[in-house]
C-alpha cells in the first residue's frame, strides 16, 4: 500500500515552496529545475513505491539522488481566505508527482479545484470540509488521479492529415502483412470513397521490415492498384514514400531528374528510370504536390486529432515539424477558443533561410492554449527505415545499400551551427531529431561550438528520439543541460527487428537508455512520436519500464526504469521541457488543474499490466474534455 500523506505534512511541504495551502493564486516563481534522480532501488521492472514513515532514507533514495521537484523557500504570505472549490476529487490515490525529503513519491487522498487551478491537496476529511453545496464531489472509488500527460514530442498536424489516409500498418496496429494486402487496402479506399480518376489515393504507415516480401514496394506494385489515380504510400518512419506512375508524372520526376539535396530518388536496376521510391528530403517533393485541405477542413481535422490525444489522457501535446498551414490553422483555433488540449508548436527548419523567415514571430508565450515553443531540426532519418545516421554500420544494410552503410546526415554541420547561433540570439528553444549517434554527435558538437562563441542562458535544447545515444554523449548532454526525449514504445513495435536485423543484440539492448540517463541525474521525457505509432501513454510507460518486445522478449534489462520515473517522463519532466515547470506536471496548489483519472493505480499494479491501464476522464483547466464513463 502507498503511504497516504497527512494534511499537515502537505501543508508544510507546500508552504516551503512558497505556496499558500488554500491559496488559489499562482505560486511564486522558482528557477530550480525538476531533476530526475536515481531510482529508489535498482530497476527490476517493479514499480517504485513510497517508503513508509518508519523507513529511513538510504543512499539511493536520499534527497541528493532524487531531489525535490521544486526548490524549498520560506513562506512569503499567509493563507488566503477559503473559498469553496468548484470540484473536489477524493476516494482514491492522488499521485502528486512530488517527492518527500527521502525521495519517495507523495500520494495524497484528495484534491480541490477552483477556476481551473488546484487550490488544495491533502487528506480527504480536510478537503471535503472546504466543499459546499455548489461543489461537485467526484468519488474516485479507488481509481488514480494524476497530472494530465504531456507528450515529449509528437506531430499533431500529421495525426490530423493521416485521419483521411489509408492505414497500412502491420499487426497489431493494422492488418497489412504483404504488398498484396497493401494493394487490397488501397483498392478498397478507392471503392469506398468512389474516387474519380485523377483523385489522389494516399496510404501511410507501411513497414517494409514487416512485409512478407521484405522489400520496399515499387511504382509497379502501386500501378496494379490503379493507373487512373495518382497513388502515394508513406513509410512508418516518414523517411520514405513510394508513388505510382501517374504520381511521378504529376511530380515531374523522370530519368533526367537529379536527386534533391539531402534526398534520393530511387531508380530501377541498371537504369535511371525512377522506381517510385522517394527517400529523405525527396519526400518533400511529394508533400508539395498533394492537395491541401481547405481552412475549415484542416481546422476540423486538427480538433479531431486533439480529441484523440485527450482520450488518451494528454492535456499538452506538440505539433513538431509543423508547416505554415498548420500553424495558421492552430492560431485560428486559438483565437476562437476551440483548442481541446494545449498545443506547443515547433516549425521545421531545414535551412538557414527557413530560420530567418521566423525572425520576428512571438515565441515562448501561451495564447489561449497555443504556444510557439521553438524550432525543430531533422538531422537524420529513422532507425526503423535504416536511414538514421550511425557511428557504426548497420548489421544488415537495407536493400540497394552497400556493406558498411551507416545512414546519412540530413543537414550540413556548418548550417546547423548557424541556425543554433540565430536561435540563441532570438531566444528560441531548439529540438533536433537524431535517431543515430552520429547525428547526436553533430548536434552536440554544434552546441558546444556555439557556446564557445555566444553567451547562452538556459535554452533547454532537446534531443528527440535519442535511441542510440552512447554513455559519453549522455555525459555531454548533462553538461549542456540538454533533455533527451525517448520514444520508448519503439522498443515494443520494432525491438525484435532492431535486435535481429538492424543493430544486433548488444546495440539493441542499449536503445533508449533511460536508466543511464537516470544514473546521471539527467532529466528526460517520453514521447509518443505520433502518428508513426498511436499516442498511447500507457504503452509508452510500459515500454520504458519493462522493455519487452512484441515477442515478449526483454530488450536490455539494465535500462529498465521504475514506474514513478517513467511517469515523470510523461508529466513533470514534460512540463520542464516546454518551460512550464511552474504551471503543470505536478498536483500542487497554484498549478493548472490539468488532470487524468486512470482506472487503476500505476504505482501498485503489476508492471506487466501497465499497458492495459485506461484513462477514464481527462480534465483541462478543471473541466472535463473527455469522459469514458464517470467514476462512481
Amino acid at each position: 500500500m502507498h503511504r497516504l500523506v497527512p494534511i499537515t505534512a502537505i501543508i508544510v511541504a507546500l508552504l516551503s515552496c512558497s505556496y499558500s495551502y488554500y491559496s488559489g493564486s499562482a505560486p511564486q516563481p522558482s528557477y530550480g529545475r525538476p531533476t530526475a534522480g536515481k531510482p529508489a532501488r535498482p530497476s527490476k521492472g517493479k514499480p517504485a513505491r513510497p517508503a513508509s514513515a518508519a523507513e529511513q532514507p538510504t543512499a539511493s533514495t536520499s534527497p541528493a539522488t532524487r531531489p525535490p521537484t521544486s526548490s524549498p523557500r520560506p513562506p512569503t504570505r499567509p493563507p488566503e481566505p477559503i473559498t469553496a472549490p468548484d470540484r473536489v476529487f477524493y476516494g482514491g490515490p492522488v499521485i502528486t508527482m512530488r517527492v518527500d525529503g527521502a525521495g519517495n513519491p507523495i500520494v495524497a487522498e484528495a484534491l480541490a479545484v477552483r477556476d481551473g487551478e488546484i487550490v488544495a491537496v491533502g487528506a480527504q476529511a480536510d478537503i471535503l470540509k472546504i466543499a459546499d453545496g455548489s461543489t461537485e464531489k467526484i468519488d474516485l472509488a479507488g481509481k488514480a488521479l494524476l497530472p494530465g500527460f504531456i507528450d515529449g514530442h509528437g506531430h499533431l498536424g500529421a495525426v490530423a492529415r493521416r485521419s483521411e489516409q489509408v492505414q497500412l500498418a502491420p499487426p497489431p496496429l493494422g492488418t497489412v502483412r504483404s504488398i498484396a494486402d497493401m494493394r487490397r487496402a488501397l483498392r478498397a479506399d478507392i471503392k469506398r470513397r468512389k474516387l474519380a480518376g485523377g483523385q489522389w489515393v494516399v496510404g501511410w504507415n507501411y513497414d517494409d521490415s514487416r512485409l512478407r516480401e521484405a522489400r520496399q514496394p515499387t511504382r509497379a506494385d502501386l500501378d496494379e492498384v490503379s493507373t487512373m489515380h495518382p497513388i502515394a504510400v508513406y513509410h512508418s518512419s516518414g523517411a520514405f514514400a513510394v508513388v505510382n506512375t501517374p504520381a511521378l508524372r504529376l511530380l515531374g520526376i523522370d530519368a533526367a531528374t537529379p536527386d534533391p539535396a539531402g534526398g534520393q530518388i530511387g531508380r530501377q536496376p541498371r537504369s535511371r528510370e525512377p522506381s517510385g521510391l522517394l527517400a529523405d528530403s525527396a519526400v518533400f517533393l511529394l508533400e508539395r504536390a498533394l492537395p491541401r485541405p481547405s481552412d475549415d477542413e484542416l481546422a476540423t481535422r486538427l480538433v479531431q486529432a486533439e480529441r484523440q490525444f485527450a482520450r488518451r489522457g494528454f492535456t499538452t501535446v506538440q505539433d513538431g515539424a509543423a508547416d505554415n498551414d498548420e500553424l495558421a490553422a492552430l492560431r485560428r483555433l486559438a483565437r476562437a477558443g476551440k483548442h481541446e488540449v494545449d498545443v506547443v508548436v515547433y516549425p521545421v527548419v531545414a535551412s538557414m533561410a527557413d530560420a530567418e523567415r521566423l525572425v520576428g514571430q512571438r515565441f515562448g508565450a501561451w495564447e489561449r492554449g497555443l504556444k510557439l515553443g521553438g524550432i525543430e531540426l531533422v538531422l537524420d532519418g529513422g532507425l526503423q527505415s535504416r536511414s538514421a545516421w550511425l557511428g557504426v554500420p548497420y548489421t544488415t544494410p537495407p536493400a540497394g545499400k552497400p556493406r558498411g552503410w551507416r545512414g546519412v546526415a540530413r543537414m550540413a554541420a556548418t548550417e546547423v551551427e548557424q541556425i543554433l547561433e540565430l536561435a540563441v540570439d532570438q531566444g528560441w528553444q531548439v529540438l533536433a531529431h537524431a535517431d543515430g549517434d552520429a547525428a547526436a554527435d553533430q548536434y552536440l558538437d554544434a552546441w558546444e561550438r556555439v557556446i564557445e562563441r555566444r553567451r547562452v542562458d538556459e535554452r533547454r535544447p532537446v534531443l528527440l528520439r535519442a535511441q542510440t545515444v552512447r554513455e559519453d554523449q549522455l555525459d555531454r548532454m548533462r553538461e549542456l543541460k540538454m533533455v533527451p526525449s525517448f520514444a520508448s514504445a519503439h522498443l515494443y513495435y520494432w525491438g525484435d527487428w532492431y535486435r535481429d536485423t538492424a543493430l544486433g543484440p548488444a546495440r539493441a539492448a542499449r536503445l533508449d537508455p533511460a536508466q543511464s540517463a537516470l544514473a546521471r541525474g539527467l532529466l528526460f521525457t517520453l514521447q509518443t512520436d505520433a502518428p508513426a505509432i498511436p499516442a498511447d501513454p500507457m504503452r509508452l510507460l510500459a515500454s520504458a519500464v519493462n522493455r519487452t518486445t512484441r515477442s515478449d522478449k526483454v530488450l536490455g534489462q539494465a535500462q529498465r526504469i521504475p514506474v514513478f520515473d517513467g511517469l515523470r517522463g510523461l508529466t513533470s519532466s514534460g512540463a520542464h521541457q516546454v518551460f512550464d515547470g511552474e504551471r503543470k506536471g505536478e498536483l500542487a496548489v497554484g498549478r493548472v488543474a490539468d488532470l487524468v483519472i486512470l482506472d487503476r493505480n500505476p504505482l501498485s499494479v503489476r508492471t506487466g499490466d501497465l499497458a492495459t491501464l485506461r484513462p477514464l476522464t481527462t480534465y483541462r483547466r478543471g473541466a472535463p474534455v473527455y469522459q469514458a464513463r464517470p467514476p462512481r
